[in-house]
């Protein structure tokens, strides 16, 4: 038994030295005479590649020496904040006791990254030490992924100011400047200097246009007929939607976000007189908003050919026929669009962000704590929000000031950028980021706080209970569709909880043991409902 406790209690130490070991590139690709600098990113291969070509030139040009980047992979989003989370812990429970001689609990762990501690306040002294250490995880910048995400981390302290506003003043100055913090309830840059959205994401539907024919879609052209995300829950769809998993993927996550918000946002608009009367309240109107979210994602869900954990799966397989259509994040619908038509000779996959339907988000860049290569790190900050590293967003491949061989596919965030001038080298030169976002307004209050909830949720709710909710639906479908089984349709639309107690909820999910539990609690509710809405329809009722 004791060797069993030696190895329990050591496991999460070595977890974290060989951990970036493990996620190292091949050592041939290090060029250990130049200068290093050491960047975490959910970025995929091509965006690593065209980045660290162009910062080799740029660093070069301004230093005369050559630089390398160790490019630390550890999946999407999600799973690089884990691994962040638990090495700061870490190193500074390392520091926390050797440097500074104090004991170690999970008080201290727990108040450490709290930012809502003020002076004065139990485990103050853990936050204030932590904030005023050099603490670091040998980690210089976390390159990607989503702004919740980031905004998480400079909140607790592990992002840290970078400095570019006072390098580079000339981007914020103007009435329209290069950069803008906010626009459509969504923020694009830290106030605190913190983290800086480098490119756009939207989230909308890849379709492959062939399979919408034969499931008896009028496909005018090349337009698809997925204009909305209702759309998704066509009963014509039954086993023909790909979906991936939000648990894995921030960005898939944001996809769930925005279907949610513009259901929300119609079902607030339709309880307009309601809401004004007084008839209902603003609480029981988003309690009943997001219940219609919900059950248009168990929908979505169940006409679901299969769930995935790779964000990109979806609009590989709906261009290869496999599905007929999916959830994606724009870039990926898009390059994968693009390469199929180049590939097959016609267009047989469009992507489409729904009407009014996604908010435009950015994909930050931000410094971390006790970066080792601080000021290399700032280097790379400037250049990728440089006019040369934004060309490698959306430019083609050989334009000059382009990418070398990959087209990326993605929306520089610098305004300036959509000048007639740039929009001739571009690869999506309609593209039109600023004009989207003013189309809609991300409403953050109702979903904002509630992102980790939503994950969770979706989670079990879809692909832990993926059986009992396919099940469900498909009886639901052959008994002639919700509105011939009511009683079906009321028990496959219950939720564990109300919008109004999601607050509560979330505080469950952030210990280990109490989401364990609630986790395990919200299966069980959903297995039952399920069950109950397949023997009602089964029953015709």
């Amino acid at each position: 038994m004791m060797w069993k406790r030696f190895l329990l209690a050591i496991l999460p130490m070595v977890l974290i030295i060989a951990l970036p070991l493990c996620l190292r590139k091949p050592a041939e690709q290090i060029d250990l005479s130049a200068d290093q600098l050491v960047i975490v990113s959910p970025h995929n291969e091509a965006i690593r590649f065209e980045f660290e070509q162009g910062f080799r030139r740029y660093y070069r040009e301004r230093t005369g020496r050559k630089v390398s980047i160790d490019w630390r992979a550890t999946g999407g989003t999600s799973e690089i904040v884990r691994y962040v989370n638990s090495a700061f812990t870490a190193n500074f429970r390392d520091y926390w006791r050797n440097e500074l001689g104090k004991s170690w609990s999970d008080a201290v762990e727990q108040a450490y990254g709290n930012r809502r501690l003020r002076p004065g306040e139990d485990g103050y002294d853990a936050r204030a030490a932590f904030l005023a250490s050099p603490v670091g995880i040998g980690i210089d910048l976390f390159f990607g992924g989503g702004q919740y995400d980031l905004h998480k981390q400079a909140q607790i302290g592990t992002l840290v100011p970078c400095g570019l506003r006072e390098r580079q003043p000339d981007l914020f100055a103007g009435a329209e400047p290069a950069l803008t913090r906010t626009m459509g309830g969504e923020i694009w840059y830290d106030e605190n200097d913190c983290y800086y959205g480098a490119c756009f994401s939207s989230f909308g539907i890849c379709q492959n246009l062939d399979r919408l024919r034969g499931l008896g879609y009028d496909v005018e052209g090349d337009v698809g007929p997925m204009r909305t995300w209702r759309d998704l829950a066509d009963t014509r769809l039954l086993g023909h939607i790909g979906l991936a998993d939000p648990s894995k993927s921030g960005s898939i996550n944001k996809c769930f976000e925005m279907l949610v918000q513009r259901e929300m946002q119609d079902r607030m608009a339709a309880l307009s007189g309601e809401l004004a009367s007084g008839a209902v309240t603003q609480a029981q109107g988003l309690d009943v908003s997001w219940a219609e979210a919900m059950t248009l994602i168990k929908q979505i869900g169940g006409n679901a050919a299969y769930l995935t954990f790779s964000a990109s799966q979806v609009p590989v397989d709906t261009a290869r026929g496999q599905i007929a259509a999916g959830m994606s994040i724009d870039f990926y619908g898009r390059s994968q669009a693009e390469w199929e038509e180049r590939h097959v000779g016609r267009k047989t996959m469009v992507y489409h962000t729904p009407d009014a339907g996604s908010s435009v988000s950015a994909d930050p860049i931000g410094l971390f704590r006790g970066a080792p290569n601080a000021e290399r790190a700032k280097m790379f900050i400037d250049y990728v929000m440089s006019v040369d590293g934004q060309r490698l967003w959306n430019y083609l491949p050989g334009e000059p000031g382009g990418p070398q061989k990959y087209s990326l596919q993605r929306l520089p965030v610098r305004r300036d950028m959509y000048s007639a001038e740039h929009r001739r080298h571009m690869s999506a030169p309609e593209a039109a980021p600023y004009e989207l976002a003013g189309a809609f307004t991300y409403q953050g209050a109702w979903t904002g706080p509630l992102f980790d909830v939503l994950r969770t949720t979706v989670r079990v709710m879809v692909i832990d209970c993926q059986d009992e909710l396919k099940a469900a639906w498909r009886a639901i479908v052959a008994a002639g569709g919700p509105a011939a089984v009511p009683e079906a349709m009321a028990a496959f639309r219950e939720l564990p909880y109300a919008h109004h107690e999601a607050r509560d909820v979330s505080q469950l999910l952030q210990e280990a043991e109490s989401q364990t539990r609630t986790t395990r609690d919200w299966a069980l509710f959903f297995r039952d409902s399920y069950g109950r809405a397949l023997a009602l329809a089964t029953q015709g009722k």
